[in-house]
């Protein structure tokens, strides 16, 4: 009967964690987007838009826009994969919240990897689907009589986004997932919990209203340090913004393998984006300072909120001085990024 109430109680705390938990997450990662503009404009000396303009306007302008049918190969999979989206990135924070550290081994590098990896399949789901421009067929060449080219093959521009996003998934987001790595190897663990307790030993003793402060953040080791520079990059290949912002080139009238969502399916990618940005930006900090996103423990996630905003941030002003890089100059950079990747693990091993 014990272990019954016992059972009862968690998945109650489960339950009511994972609630709180989206909601206060979801409404943060919607003021991220005008921070980082913000921020952006202020350094390319603009004002820029109010703060709530690019993420809590824009989702609500879109919602109440009326509906527009995408062309797609398969119309129903195209639209889902934005809800797929948001689900994918709503799991992949709550499985690095507390309550969820000791639910099947979900709060691990395996459950953190697995899913980011899953979030880029998308986009290549997006791109090979979408058939249209503007919700219109354009085939190329044009099938007029007297205008048909020869020996030109008709495809969507859409597929270029696509075909971009396989080779950034088999060479442009490895640094994110080797710097990942780093503070498990730190822990000699690969659970979240024990990251956590190697840098922050007060956290799980700690009571709700206490503020445990790490005493030995991985962040300010050398190879911790190496490991963030890493992962801040990787971040941004993620994000798809500058410089890696490939996958939205010009080619695809800027929003690549998105473009064809519009109204509601529009406002429900930026929940997915905005939501990716607050929830690798927390694990971020969960990670290399082990200060974890607690419903439990107000001071916890109120400090992790605060320091998540270290990544976009850093971002924006990165941003507003780059170009787009090709694959010609990404591929090196890669590889660069993942030696030090790799380097910053062998250094870890010390630890």
């Amino acid at each position: 009967m014990s272990d019954l109430n016992t059972t009862l109680v968690f998945t109650a705390g489960l339950i009511a964690s994972s609630i709180i938990a989206i909601v206060v997450g979801m409404a943060y990662s919607l003021i991220l987007p005008g921070i980082e503009r913000k921020v952006q404009a202020r350094i390319q000396q603009r004002i820029g838009p109010p703060i709530l303009t690019p993420g809590w306007w824009s989702v609500l302008k879109f919602m109440y826009k009326s509906k527009t049918e995408p062309i797609a190969q398969m119309p129903r999979f195209y639209k889902s994969l934005v809800y797929f989206g948001i689900a994918i990135v709503a799991f992949l924070f709550l499985f690095t919240t507390p309550y969820w550290w000791s639910v099947l081994g979900w709060g691990s590098i395996l459950g953190i990897a697995g899913l980011l990896k899953l979030e880029e399949v998308l986009y290549v789901f997006m791109g090979s689907q979408s058939q249209s421009i503007l919700s219109a067929t354009m085939p190329v060449p044009d099938l007029a009589k007297g205008s048909k080219w020869v020996g030109i093959r008709r495809e969507f521009i859409e597929q270029h986004s696509a075909d971009r996003t396989l080779k950034m998934m088999a060479i442009g987001s490895i640094p994110m997932y080797l710097a990942l790595i780093v503070p498990f190897v730190a822990a000699r663990s690969v659970t979240l919990s024990n990251v956590v307790l190697v840098q922050n030993a007060g956290y799980h003793s700690a009571p709700w209203y206490g503020i445990p402060l790490p005493s030995s953040p991985i962040l300010f080791t050398l190879p911790g340090a190496l490991a963030a520079i890493v992962y801040f990059l990787g971040f941004i290949m993620i994000m798809n913004e500058k410089p890696f912002s490939i996958l939205k080139a010009k080619i695809d009238v800027i929003e690549g393998g998105v473009l064809e969502y519009a109204a509601n399916l529009r406002a429900g990618y930026y929940i997915m984006r905005n939501l990716l940005m607050f929830a690798l930006s927390s694990i971020f900090v969960t990670l290399f300072l082990g200060i974890p996103f607690d419903p439990f423990t107000p001071s916890m996630m109120l400090l992790n909120m605060l320091l998540s905003l270290i990544l976009p941030v850093a971002m924006s002003a990165l941003v507003a001085f780059s170009p787009i890089l090709t694959f010609r100059q990404i591929y090196p950079t890669t590889i660069g990024l993942s030696a030090l990747g790799v380097l910053a693990m062998i250094l870890s091993v010390s630890l």
